[in-house]
């Protein structure tokens, strides 16, 4: 490994504000962007530290972030590293329990959020545990302890004009070691107690040096980036201080459900997502040609059947330059037209739409990682992506497949275990100092990774056969009318599935016959349950006949994060979601001769 360009993320942060054509940063609150220059960024941050600093956080000590993805967030990232702290991103979603079992294993001392109606009464309750609560938003109601971000930034600019305040910046950017631990990120696993991953500077630090010199080629006098997860998850935590490292501009969004209108607003170039954005994405493009008519439609139908199915890696047809110029350009120009890189993970992304995202001109690369690789594993390159592969590893990375098929990971930024878990991190590793991923896959001939399913979510049915659940799950949210679903076959004697109806695709199907919608009516309609029955029996043919979907239920209640039903990543909470439809899984079973 080569040495590190930088000794901390602060370092990264700071010599990019310094950077004379840097182009800020801006943030879209209310419709308006406001502008962070390289010198407000430099300042406020500086002033945030000296406070924090007043306001007695200690060494070792942490500051917990419950807010949306903003340049406050990374402000106060940097503002904590300043004074020897640890950042403990959290989520307004979890449950009070959770919330103080986090803020208690890391010693959190501070508080950043938004506004406090964002957290639940229970989670209010425990505002007077902390030093300080920090509210960024001016309109936000404040406990006791509780301070407007703006006038902290005044106390720290107060504080900045005393003589030693410049020395002591001076001396704790230089104290920090690449391998002082900066972050502590709690699993959103939804069994057991909450695992807290331990990562140092040199873990994010190496993997995006790497990704910028080997994988992922940003430009700063062209590139942009649009930031729309949450900075909270180690994905686009990583993607923010690659941008830093690359000095391009960052466009923070003010909400995911603004995405098409901010994309048209600013151009973006550059964009980390999960699969679920994509997929939206690709059912919006393919209903486009709903309103045509005619050899229009028929020309754009069989455009979007061309794109599905096409290898992209083989070399253009005089066909596919027609449907380009007259369906492809078009569709690229409904989401700004100027899209050059979109970085897809935390969960996979399914093969056809790759396909046709790549078909139609949108450089998708999907990679694979986990938050205890700080977190990113492989990666597609641009240009040589393979749909259904999760790329190559990392060149700074070890990966192997070892027993059960399971991903094995050794390098600079796998993190040395979780904290305070004595009783996890003598088995989390091989005896060569692997980490255990619980992911099964494979590599190619040419080393790109595939993954299979998940070691640690085999389902064991009643009769003692294993169902890798992931896969099936994949293959059955492929269907149109399906927005995602889940199998169930743990201590069954059969498996069957939830499986979660998408309202707007079943809204466009029954239209068509000139109905009323209603979900209601949606989940009892015969063609609609047809439909996803013909699916599940396409689905049940590629696999063993204990894996295959004897009962499914349809479920029409909307799968989002705040409902708890979702991860941050969009990916189904299992145990929330099984203790929730406990009385629909139970009548699947009902009749025992099944």
């Amino acid at each position: 490994m080569e040495p590190l360009q930088y000794t901390s993320l602060a370092h990264v942060f700071f010599a990019n504000c310094d950077r004379e054509n840097f182009a800020g940063w801006s943030h879209r609150k209310q419709g308006k962007w406001i502008l962070f220059t390289g010198r407000r960024l430099r300042r406020e941050t500086q002033y945030l530290a000296l406070a924090f600093k007043d306001r007695g956080l200690v060494a070792g000590k942490s500051i917990g972030i419950v807010a949306d993805s903003s340049p406050e967030w990374i402000m106060a990232d940097v503002a904590t590293q300043l004074n020897q702290a640890i950042v403990v991103p959290l989520f307004p979603n979890i449950s009070a329990e959770n919330f103080s079992y986090q803020c208690d294993d890391a010693s959190v001392q501070v508080l950043v959020l938004n506004r406090l109606s964002d957290l639940s009464p229970a989670i209010c309750a425990l505002m007077p545990r902390f030093k300080v609560v920090i509210c960024i938003d001016k309109r936000s109601e404040l406990p006791p302890n509780g301070v407007y971000w703006e006038d902290l930034v005044k106390e720290g600019e107060v504080l900045s004009r005393k003589p030693e305040s410049s020395l002591w910046l001076n001396q704790q950017m230089h104290s920090l070691n690449p391998d002082d631990v900066f972050s502590i990120l709690y699993t959103s696993g939804s069994t057991g107690v909450p695992k807290g991953v331990e990562l140092t500077h040199r873990n994010m630090l190496s993997q995006i040096q790497v990704i910028k010199r080997d994988f992922l080629r940003v430009k700063r006098e062209s590139d942009c980036s649009l930031v729309i997860l949450p900075v909270a998850h180690a994905f686009e935590r990583m993607s923010v201080y690659f941008y830093t490292l690359c000095g391009i501009k960052i466009y923070f969004a003010d909400s995911p459900r603004h995405t098409a209108e901010i994309i048209q607003e600013i151009h973006p170039t550059v964009m980390t997502v999960v699969p679920r954005i994509l997929e939206r994405l690709f059912e919006s493009m393919t209903v486009a040609g709903e309103k045509m008519h005619g050899f229009q439609k028929w020309f754009f139908v069989h455009a979007i059947s061309y794109a599905k199915r096409h290898n992209p890696l083989e070399k253009r047809s005089l066909l596919a330059k027609i449907y380009d110029r007259l369906v492809f350009r078009k569709l690229r120009e409904a989401l700004g037209g100027s899209f050059r890189l979109v970085i897809s993970g935390g969960g996979a992304l399914n093969k056809s739409i790759c396909r046709f995202l790549l078909n139609v001109g949108i450089n998708v690369v999907e990679g694979y990682g986990l938050t205890e690789c700080s977190p990113v594993v492989s990666v597609n390159k641009p240009g040589s992506a393979r749909p259904g592969s999760v790329g190559l590893p990392l060149t700074h990375l070890q990966v192997k497949i070892g027993e059960h098929s399971e991903v094995l990971v050794k390098g600079e930024s796998v993190f040395k275990g979780y904290r305070n878990r004595p009783d996890l991190n003598s088995d989390i590793f091989t005896e060569d100092g692997f980490f255990k991923t619980g992911d099964q896959g494979y590599f190619d001939r040419d080393g790109y990774l595939y993954l299979t399913g998940r070691l640690k979510e085999l389902l064991k049915t009643s009769t003692g056969k294993y169902v890798s659940p992931n896969p099936i799950e994949l293959e059955l949210g492929r269907h149109v009318l399906v927005e995602q679903a889940l199998v169930i076959a743990n201590d069954r004697k059969f498996a069957s599935a939830l499986v979660f109806l998408n309202p707007v695709n079943a809204k466009r199907f029954l239209q068509r016959t000139g109905r009323d919608f209603s979900v209601e009516k949606a989940l009892k309609s015969k063609r609609i349950r047809e439909s996803i029955n013909r699916h599940i029996e396409r689905v049940n043919s590629k696999l063993n006949h204990w894996e295959q979907i004897r009962k499914w239920t349809l479920i029409g209640d909307e799968l989002t994060v705040e409902s708890g039903l979702l991860t941050p990543t969009l990916k189904i909470r299992r145990t929330v979601a099984e203790a929730r439809y406990a009385e629909e899984i139970e009548k699947m079973y009902e009749d025992s001769s099944n």
